[in-house]
């Protein structure tokens, strides 16, 4: 008896008589007849083509309920169509199987399940009592003294009807009319048999039945944002039937707006494109629903719980948002946020959530931690730009960090999103990133373009020890792997060679380095002229030539890698290859002097540099760009002050 009544509700609600059957024509072609040859009227024509039905075929597959929908589509305009369709045996609703289109009189028909999930949808909605549906308390009252008990007792009620009750305004009616809207129904619906009686039993079977099968995964489904979503927006916008399409607009338009389908949020220009409208026009349907949704105080349990979950998480990446509302099964499309809070603002109170954009990344926040985080991507970008490399533990000692309780992880999520960015330990602590000035980086850039190969150790201490790079401390293995990750270079031997003079980071637009400073460039220069050795005094009375302040010779000789202290006061350049033919001698000033005019220059004799000494005691170290002398056939002499000195081989 059950079964039976299912079957008979559910053929009623569908539309669909004789769901199951088949189009059975003898000839096919009537389903190709275009309707503007028919005998139409101006009013179902129009509404029709609007729809883009153009032929037989393309209309007898919508159900009733589906020409009610359409706008400027009355009763008489269907009852015209129906007749019409009755002509060539046809009717609305009529499944069209292009394979079966012969007599099929000898074969079973095909056995379609749909009918019994939609008609345990409907008959849910059916035996609701008053006190579980969202009607008027005094729409209600109206209903019971008509002797309405349940939801299915309604639709068999004439519209008419309800204008006759004093106590029922007009305003009642029309929310009467919406809520049956909204489950695809109408009064006047035909209910056979449907009483009491069997509204009581089919709560007590169907309820029962569904709970234990198919209500475990609508519940499942019901914990997913995107329904919860779709159900407040039906909900809220209740519109009279004959607007339904208005209806369908306006909740594709707050979807649109809002990113409420997982899709990102569109502007008012293009969701008026689609429609063919103004964006004046969006803007309308856009308040017209909020306003609708605020009214309805909708009941949102996911995207409240979304919300405290993400109270707990702050701050963080939009990305890492999403990846935590699928791991706890909330969802399974990814969300703008911003879109869902404007959403959730619009009927309830103001978060404190605050979006921004941080390394081009989206950030959620708390308002005021996220001025503190920016101020500390900036100080973090400052550090990188004046050493080159940076640590997370010196980060976490910022004030910042410490009064908005930011966790590690957090800050090392947030500076992996940094342009060219490399961990260079193990442990995840030292690191470098893009900057359009790198110290270190600049420094090193100055090595490799006077020589292609150097000692790493040597490179290593001596920017280690740059005054402006002495603030942090990092191992040699640390800078092994930036000059690696910086510069198309390899460490061999423990010499570091490099296959370009160009640092990796040149390869962007706004880089500011691989510079060699005028000055730089001078007292190479004098190298070149004057050297490949060169004492400290020489240095000053050669810069004093060139235009060199003492200050900046200083510097540069202290600090830059491009030269190179090999002894007590005595330089090269850093691309200087010393032979093996380099000698280091020493003079004495007491010892036995010649005159110069009783000595001759000896022919290729360039490889020494010479220590001064007084009393055994070291004064300075000479570089001596020119041949040494011979005094006798057996002593060679360094010409030192126009006076001529036995050297002693060291």
């Amino acid at each position: 008896m059950l079964l039976q009544i299912l079957k008979n509700l559910t053929q009623i609600f569908l539309k669909k008589k004789n769901y199951n059957a088949l189009v059975k024509l003898e000839n096919k072609d009537k389903l190709s007849i275009e309707l503007k040859d028919l005998e139409f009227s101006v009013r179902s024509m129009n509404s029709l083509s609007n729809q883009g039905i153009k032929t037989l075929g393309e209309l007898i597959v919508h159900t009733e309920h589906d020409l009610k929908s359409f706008p400027n589509m009355g009763r008489t305009s269907i009852e015209e169509i129906k007749n019409i369709l009755e002509d060539f045996s046809l009717y609305l609703g009529m499944n069209l199987d292009p394979a079966n289109f012969e007599d099929n009189n000898n074969k079973e028909e095909p056995q379609n399940k749909e009918w019994t999930e939609v008609s345990r949808t409907l008959l849910l909605e059916l035996i609701k009592d008053f006190n579980e549906i969202p009607l008027p308390l005094r729409a209600k009252n109206a209903l019971l003294n008509l002797g309405c008990n349940y939801v299915g007792d309604i639709i068999l009620l004439n519209k008419s009807e309800l204008f006759k009750i004093k106590a029922l305004g007009y305003k009642s009616i029309l929310e009467i009319e919406d809520y049956l809207t909204n489950l695809n129904l109408d009064f006047g619906d035909q209910l056979s048999p449907w009483d009491k009686d069997i509204a009581i039993k089919l709560r007590e079977e169907l309820r029962e039945e569904v709970s234990e099968t198919k209500k475990f995964e609508l519940i499942d489904q019901d914990k997913l944002l995107e329904v919860e979503l779709k159900r407040v927006l039906n909900e809220a916008i209740q519109i009279s039937k004959k607007d339904i399409s208005i209806k369908d607009r306006v909740i594709d338009v707050l979807n649109s707006r809002f990113g409420l389908d997982g899709s990102p949020a569109k502007t008012l220009e293009i969701i008026g494109q689609k429609y063919n409208v103004t964006r004046e026009r969006i803007r309308q349907n856009e308040s017209y629903g909020l306003r609708k949704l605020k009214f309805s105080k909708p009941i949102t349990p996911i995207l409240d719980k979304i919300f405290e979950i993400l109270d707990q998480s702050l701050p963080i990446t939009e990305i890492e948002f999403n990846r935590i509302l699928k791991d706890k099964g909330l969802t399974n499309l990814e969300w703008d946020f911003k879109g869902l809070q404007d959403f959730y603002e619009s009927f309830s109170l103001k978060q404190d959530f605050y979006v921004s954009k941080i390394n081009k990344i989206k950030v959620i926040s708390k308002a005021t931690v996220n001025n503190s985080f920016r101020e500390v991507m900036k100080n973090i970008k400052k550090k990188i730009s004046n050493f080159g490399l940076f640590t997370i533990d010196e980060i976490l000692k910022f004030e910042e960090i410490n009064s908005n309780k930011i966790k590690k992880e957090t800050i090392k999520k947030f500076v992996q999103t940094l342009s060219f960015f490399k961990w260079l330990d193990q442990s995840e602590n030292w690191f470098t990133f893009y900057s359009n000035r790198n110290r270190l980086s600049n420094l090193i850039s100055k090595a490799a373009m006077v020589t292609k190969e150097t000692d790493i150790n040597y490179l290593f201490n001596k920017l280690k020890k740059h005054h402006r790079l002495d603030k942090i401390t990092y191992n040699k293995e640390v800078f092994v792997e930036f000059c690696n990750h910086c510069f198309d270079c390899y460490v061999e031997n423990e010499r570091i060679i490099f296959n370009s003079p160009k640092s990796k980071l040149s390869e962007y637009d706004g880089y500011k380095g691989n510079i060699i400073a005028p000055n730089e460039q001078k007292v190479i220069d004098i190298f070149n002229k004057f050297g490949p050795i060169l004492n400290w005094t020489n240095l000053k009375e050669f810069s004093k030539e060139y235009e060199v302040s003492e200050p900046s010779l200083t510097m540069m000789i202290q600090f830059s890698p491009l030269f190179q202290r090999i002894d007590k006061a005595t330089y090269i350049l850093s691309s200087t290859k010393l032979s093996k033919d380099f000698k280091k001698a020493k003079i004495d000033l007491m010892s036995k002097s010649y005159k110069k005019i009783e000595c001759h220059f000896i022919e290729n004799e360039k490889q020494y540099y010479i220590e001064v000494y007084r009393l055994g005691k070291y004064l300075k170290t000479i570089a001596y760009p020119r041949t040494l002398v011979k005094i006798n056939e057996s002593s060679k002499g360094v010409l030192y002050e126009n006076k001529v000195y036995p050297i002693k081989i060291i």
